[in-house]
């Protein structure tokens, strides 16, 4: 480092061009606190001001002072008691580091405005999108649950809304909603008839089971379909029967019915990867915002 240092001490043997030339390579060794407060010191004219200002020590503040200059390996400002002032290196490099360190600020902000990456199915984006759409920047994509965890896992999502009717390894899971699947009709009175089923999931399974069990026949299927919002959107402008989590039925007025077995539980999931402070403060916003939704349904 002094050899560096004693390289720019000779200043007018090399023109501002190559001065600058050094300053991409040095930021990486720079931390911006410290750049901040040499900027601060800079405009105050005054090491303890600044002190004062950054709430730190007169020592604390020399001392940061110092490790900008080694980043640079040059003296950018007189080290006076009562007076700050810049050297013709620190003259010329200020407007650049105030230049970095707004640009770090505007990177910052500009996160916010960057589309947190959502994927879920059909049937429970009806009751969270239009919710979260209201507090935060979303890019939505319909998806089966496996293809919305393998997408979490592949860094193609932010976050996921699934059941909770897997193991969903390798992921954070904060539970934002829970209910009961049961079988649902337009009609408050429906009689007892063959019902509309989604695919062989495990909320199916159970249901079949436990109608075997209360019954003593396998369960009358009139068709499988194969999405939560199809069936729901049937049985709302007809008088079939389907199985359905509540909160589908909910929103489109449907009715269980009487003859049903036992209900069988559920829990909606939000599943994304550990991630920093900055996306984490959004998350638990958008997390807050779907358990309020799915507390209404």
């Amino acid at each position: 480092m002094k050899e560096s240092r004693n390289n720019f001490d000779n200043t007018s043997q090399f023109p501002e061009e190559q001065l600058l030339q050094k300053l991409e390579s040095s930021l990486k060794n720079l931390r911006v606190a410290d750049v901040e407060l040499f900027i601060t010191a800079a405009h105050m004219k005054n090491l303890g001001k600044s002190a004062l200002f950054h709430h730190l020590s007169q020592s604390a503040t020399s001392t940061a002072i110092q490790r900008v200059e080694s980043a640079f390996g040059v003296s950018l400002c007189t080290h006076e008691k009562r007076q700050f002032r810049l050297t013709r290196e620190g003259q010329i490099l200020f407007p650049r580091l105030e230049n970095w360190v707004k640009q770090l600020r505007d990177l910052i902000i500009s996160k916010d405005q960057i589309p947190i990456r959502l994927v879920t199915t059909h049937a429970i984006a009806q009751i969270a999108v239009p919710a979260l759409l209201s507090i935060d920047h979303i890019d939505f994509k319909h998806m089966r649950p496996d293809h919305a965890y393998a997408a979490i896992l592949h860094d193609e999502a932010d976050i996921a809304l699934v059941l909770d009717n897997a193991p969903w390894k390798g992921v954070v899971a904060a539970e934002v909603g829970k209910g009961h699947f049961q079988l649902y009709s337009s009609d408050k009175d429906a009689p007892l008839k063959p019902v509309l089923l989604p695919e062989d999931q495990m909320e199916v399974l159970s249901l079949q089971q436990s109608w075997l069990q209360v019954h003593g026949y396998s369960l009358p299927v009139k068709s499988r379909i194969p999405s939560w919002s199809l069936i729901a959107n049937i049985c709302s402008e007809s008088q079939e029967i389907g199985f359905l989590p509540d909160f589908l039925a909910n929103k489109f007025d449907l009715h269980p019915v009487m003859w049903q077995p036992a209900t069988s539980q559920y829990r909606v999931l939000a599943i994304y990867r550990n991630t920093g402070k900055h996306v984490q403060e959004r998350f638990d916003q958008l997390v807050r915002e779907l358990r309020r939704v799915f507390t209404i349904f």
